[in-house]
């Protein structure tokens, strides 16, 4: 018997795009469907929207890592149509017109063929794009004046006046045949929620929104400008059936900015205990570790220049930066120019990264802003204290400053390279840590985050 008790309904989990190792909202996506189906019998079909050509491999890699129940289906919108599910259009329909006057560029599919056909401009600008069956004819041409689906013959099948009303007019076609029946979409994203909403109208849609990132701009006050791809998502709340938050903090921003709505509900996201992860090994000494993507949100050059005060007075200190991204250039070059090349090291993207968060003294994190960072609650998970910045949102909800790690101003560098010598300074205060940090772990239950679910599924189809 299921551990939880959620209404009846078909379940659609969809995001945008589905690919391997891109981060925590991903991350989230698949546990949230796991945890579904292991602990509450529902299995959700995950659908994507997205033109990557290799989901055969995808399903065959999150199956071999656990990722997703063996039962799960996974659908992706331009796979189905290139796999010749599109019908045939009328014998007297329009024919697809050739594209005159432009470059074509074939991109190849895996399997050999040709993936699609990019048509550009003399600036080198993509203006035309036709998706290709393995047969090479056209099933998709994606254009400045709308999409249009095609069948085997080259006959138009349908218009669609852009991706977002193709993407509504194919989910619709995945609804089961019971008419009284819920329909159950959660979207984990902004882009394709917005696209959605429409879908509301239909009385057997419950549309729900999660949120995992901030709302606003730079400077990420409560009050800062919102992004221009989350307020179409903010001004929808209304029609949705429910949007889903991380803290109460940003749930509490919104409603002061826009009104406090009864279908905003918080669900922090859980610790995925896995076997083995708080097994105690010794705290090193002196290693601090980073995990995540080399891009700016990070703010990891503020580590860096952070860790250039640690060395002076703690020369054996290490700094390993793991991940990849668009500022390794820079870090690299800020990492010679401080002298740390024998202190800090960048290696890359490692699978096998979260394992050092067991023995590493502690983990830092100098995001510029985060929704609720997943490397915060897997360091907790292994007892592996945590220096953050007080930023919106997640650190402040995560850690117990001073308990289980450290809370500093954004931006104090300075602040930041005290605490790491604190606990340099103090072994038996970093295992004290070590041990709060795992304790903290249990207040991110899987049970509480089912619970929370298994509450808003029920009051979203109690709804008429």
């Amino acid at each position: 018997m299921p551990d939880f008790d959620f209404p009846d309904g078909q379940y659609l989990a969809v995001t945008v795009r589905l690919a391997l190792d891109t981060g925590g909202q991903t991350a989230m996506f698949l546990l949230r469907s796991r945890l579904f189906a292991e602990r509450a019998g529902i299995v959700p079909t995950l659908v994507s929207f997205d033109d990557q050509p290799d989901y055969p491999r995808i399903r065959a890699e999150l199956a071999a890592r656990g990722s997703v129940a063996p039962s799960t289906v996974i659908v992706n919108l331009f796979e189905w149509f290139r796999n010749e599910r599109t019908p045939l259009a009328a014998d007297d329909a329009a024919l697809l017109p050739p594209v005159p006057g432009l470059k074509a560029h074939d991109v190849p599919h895996p399997d050999g063929t040709v993936h699609l056909t990019a048509y550009r401009s003399r600036d080198g600008s993509d203006v035309v794009t036709d998706h290709r069956r393995a047969d090479g004819s056209v099933y998709l041409r994606q254009g400045p004046d709308g999409v249009v689906l095609c069948d085997r013959r080259g006959r138009v099948v349908r218009e669609f006046s852009g991706v977002g009303a193709l993407r509504r007019w194919w989910l619709t076609g995945l609804f089961d045949d019971q008419p009284r029946r819920p329909v159950i979409i959660m979207s984990d994203s902004r882009f394709a929620t917005r696209q959605l909403v429409p879908l509301t109208n239909r009385r057997r849609v419950r549309l729900i929104h999660v949120v995992h990132n901030i709302h606003v701009q730079e400077p990420y006050q409560w009050d800062s400008p919102v992004h221009p791809t989350h307020l179409p998502v903010i001004e929808a709340i209304p029609r949705l059936h429910a949007l889903v938050m991380l803290t109460e903090r940003q749930r509490d921003e919104i409603a002061a900015r826009f009104g406090a709505m009864d279908n905003v509900h918080v669900i922090p996201n859980p610790i995925d205990h896995r076997p083995g992860s708080d097994r105690p090994l010794d705290r090193h000494h002196a290693d601090f570790v980073m995990l995540g993507r080399l891009e700016k949100q990070k703010r990891l050059e503020d580590a860096v220049v952070a860790f250039a005060k640690v060395v002076t007075q703690q020369p054996q200190a290490t700094l390993t930066i793991y991940g990849e991204g668009s500022q390794r250039a820079e870090l690299e070059k800020l990492v010679g120019k401080l002298g740390l090349r024998a202190s800090v090291r960048l290696p890359g993207h490692d699978p096998a990264a979260k394992d050092y968060l067991r023995s590493a003294t502690a983990l830092l994190l100098t995001s510029r802003f985060e929704g609720y960072p997943l490397v915060v609650l897997e360091a907790l998970d292994r007892g592996c204290p945590v220096i953050a910045y007080d930023i919106a949102y997640g650190p402040r909800e995560q850690i117990a400053d001073g308990e289980s790690g450290y809370l500093v101003p954004a931006g104090d560098t300075g602040a930041l390279a005290e605490r790491m010598l604190r606990l340099i300074a103090d072994p038996d205060l970093t295992a004290r840590m070590s041990t709060a940090a795992r304790l903290s772990s249990a207040s991110h239950s899987i049970d509480a985050y089912l619970t929370s679910w298994q509450g808003v599924l029920r009051a979203v189809t109690a709804k008429a």
